[in-house]
């Protein structure tokens, strides 16, 4: 029997957050422009807005003709009214009656659907993702079987993370931080060069005059060096020993990553900007990428996959970017590394598992070690809806 999509709904959620207490961490890496009342705010050094005092998302449902209920989410951390409409008004309309466990047939016949008038990334790209990511919980639910099976794996048991950014006010406040999170396991950490870059440098000398060798450390430059200072930077960044450089640069500019990636031996990770891969298929062909981020919000399960097997073919190993969302991206995230050979690192945020978690019906694990995949059909996870309910725009 072929189970036949019968709705498609999204929900844009805003979720009120302590935007002081995780500054500095993923999803709120820096401190935000004077705005008063305004719902987003400049970035208080580069060119990019972020949400004011809040987490949002979408959440998304695709429901079949016998009920049965998949559950999605895309990438919104702005104007998540934008890619619900997308759902609402575009594809989910698209989507009736056809086959529901079939996600190569529907991502093609979504991204078919506007590519002739240039609509290939950004919100379209994303409310597909959302919905991928619901027929791909459907798909395990419907074969009983967790979604990382039908990916392939499981390739390993446990999933080791990095802890995304360190929260306070100072040098000395960030190394007690991660104090902690190594008493609680804590291997790996990435910093945001979300100010100056030399107190960025500074915060990785003290992390390893006081962890030395044991941690591994990574910088997201958040996209504000040019070809004249990422070299500069890069070499600093190589004398201490850091493992990935992200987002150096523009993330149009493929020439300026190649010419840096021949500049330095710290591998330069990239992937939170893009969608597909027919947008990273140039920089692969350049050797710009040392370490691959697909964001499951962004590329869904389906594009994410490919774009892991891309890696691999370059003998790239992938690091997904988890930044701020709820249990169905978090869920995602955990089963694409499950499921994939050249997988190295999770991006992990407690401050945002805590708030995902408050959501579902059966918390996700948390941890900033390692990590498993969700054991139960699809996903592995279900929405408390009467919790997400006074938060719905």
């Amino acid at each position: 029997m072929v189970r036949r999509i019968a709705r498609v709904s999204a929900r844009a959620l805003r979720i009120p957050r302590d935007v002081a207490e995780s500054r500095g961490t993923a999803g709120t890496p820096a401190a935000l422009g004077d705005a008063a009342g305004a719902r987003y705010r400049w970035a208080g050094h580069y060119r990019t807005v972020y949400a004011a005092d809040h987490l949002e998302t979408v959440l998304v449902t695709v429901e079949t003709d016998d009920g049965l209920i998949g559950w999605g989410e895309a990438q919104a951390p702005v104007a998540p009214e934008v890619t619900r409409s997308v759902i609402d008004t575009l594809l989910g309309p698209l989507l009736v009656g056809e086959d529901a466990l079939a996600p190569e047939a529907i991502w093609d016949r979504l991204y078919a659907a506007m590519r002739v008038r240039g609509h290939t990334g950004s919100f379209l790209l994303d409310a597909m993702a959302g919905i991928d990511l619901a027929i791909w919980d459907l798909c395990g639910k419907a074969f009983g079987q967790p979604v990382h099976r039908l990916l392939g794996g499981p390739c390993r048991a446990t999933l080791p993370c990095y802890v995304s950014g360190l929260g306070g006010d100072s040098t000395a406040a960030r190394v007690d931080e991660a104090r902690g999170w190594v008493e609680s396991g804590a291997e790996a950490f990435k910093l945001f060069m979300a100010g100056d870059p030399g107190d960025c440098l500074a915060d990785l000398d003290a992390l390893r005059d006081a962890f030395g060798a044991d941690i591994e450390l990574y910088v997201d430059a958040l996209w504000r060096l040019d070809t004249r200072s990422a070299p500069r930077f890069a070499a600093a960044l190589e004398a201490r020993n850091a493992g990935w450089l992200e987002a150096p640069l523009m993330p149009e500019d493929v020439a300026g990553h190649a010419r840096l990636a021949e500049r330095t031996r710290v591998p330069l990770a990239i992937g939170e900007s893009y969608r597909t891969r027919f947008e990273l298929l140039p920089f692969f062909q350049r050797g710009a990428v040392g370490v691959l981020q697909p964001d499951l919000g962004r590329s869904g399960l389906t594009e994410s996959r490919k774009l892991a097997v891309l890696a691999d073919t370059h003998h790239v190993p992938i690091a997904p970017h988890v930044s701020i969302g709820l249990g169905p991206q978090l869920a995602a995230g955990l089963h694409l590394a499950a499921a994939t050979p050249n997988f190295a690192r999770l991006e992990c945020n407690p401050r945002v598992q805590a708030i995902a978690n408050r959501f579902l019906r059966s918390p996700l694990p948390v941890g900033v070690a390692g990590l498993a995949a969700p054991d139960a059909p699809g996903l592995g996870i279900e929405i408390d809806e009467a919790a997400i309910a006074p938060y719905v725009l």
